[in-house]
């Protein structure tokens, strides 16, 4: 389930606004005042994503009727008419500002001044999203601004990636953390840190863009990012390890995840570090700084 679906009929009353708040903004959906507006009976309807939160307003007068369905994405499991089906998988609906996003983007990397030298771009998620096991099925659930970055990015030819983006430890105070395509079970860490695990299990090792590394090995080997929309907490991975010091201790790791977008340098944007070239290429690194221990 992603949203729902309202649809009020055209009964005379009053009051029963629908409140919609989400990220800290607020809309008002008043079917009374949209209703009472037209000479012919019509039916108002509204629909948002399932993590906006709403609220009704009590009804002071006459009676409000409405019909609400919850929507649901199709898992693809279902049977397809000839009509819809377009090749083997249905063509994702064009959003509002999906191109509108695209051509301003395409007038970004068209500047020669920016990223001339290519890098990494980084999106915390907007929305909220089910997370089990795996990040792979959330790639078709994307939805709003989270499905329009996705998309936009495909279409200019890109590979956008999901990642879960790891923290440091609680006393490291360098800017850095470590990301990678999936889940991360610490039940198993006996030994090293979090960035450790995540690196052994096929992490990166990553840091914020433009930060002063101070001669640190670690972090002249990590890919820096640029965060374009901050992380946020909204998909948070919590995993619990135990870590031996004085007396052991249970203590927690926290991954965000996030969409990640490499780009080339000015004048060759499509030459750009591919996920299984950064896999071969950051894997090697990893066993060569294990053997040196």
């Amino acid at each position: 389930m992603f949203g729902s679906l309202v649809v009020v009929f055209p009964t005379p009353h009053e009051g029963g606004s629908l409140f919609l708040r989400h990220h800290g903004h607020e809309w008002i959906f008043d079917s009374a005042q949209a209703l009472a507006a037209v000479d012919q009976p019509m039916i108002d309807y509204v629909a948002f994503f399932g993590d906006v939160e709403h609220e009704v307003a009590p009804v002071t007068s006459g009676h409000r009727i409405t019909l609400t369905y919850n929507l649901y994405f199709d898992d693809g499991a279902g049977p397809v008419s000839e009509n819809d089906a377009v090749s083997e998988h249905l063509i994702p609906p064009q959003l509002p500002n999906q191109e509108g996003f695209r051509e301003a983007f395409k007038v970004l990397l068209e500047d020669p001044e920016f990223m001339a030298d290519g890098g990494t771009l980084g999106f915390g998620l907007r929305h909220v999203y089910p997370i089990k096991e795996s990040l792979n099925h959330v790639y078709n659930v994307l939805k709003g601004s989270d499905a329009v970055l996705y998309q936009s990015m495909c279409a200019l030819g890109f590979e956008p990636m999901l990642y879960v983006y790891y923290n440091k430890g609680e006393y490291d105070y360098t800017p850095k953390g470590a990301m990678v395509d999936r889940l991360i079970d610490f039940d198993c860490l006996n030994d090293g840190t979090v960035l450790d695990a995540v690196q052994e299990a096929g992490g990166i090792l990553v840091r914020e863009a433009g930060v002063d590394i101070h001669g640190d090995h670690d972090l002249v080997d990590a890919e820096p990012v640029e965060w374009v929309t901050p992380l946020t907490t909204y998909n948070r991975q919590e995993g619990a390890y135990a870590s031996y010091g004085n007396e052991p201790m249970l203590n927690w790791a926290y991954g965000d995840v996030c969409i990640i977008v490499r780009i080339g340098k000015a004048g060759n944007r499509m030459a750009y570090s591919t996920v299984v070239q950064l896999d071969r290429e950051y894997r090697q690194r990893w066993y060569e700084r294990r053997r040196w221990r």
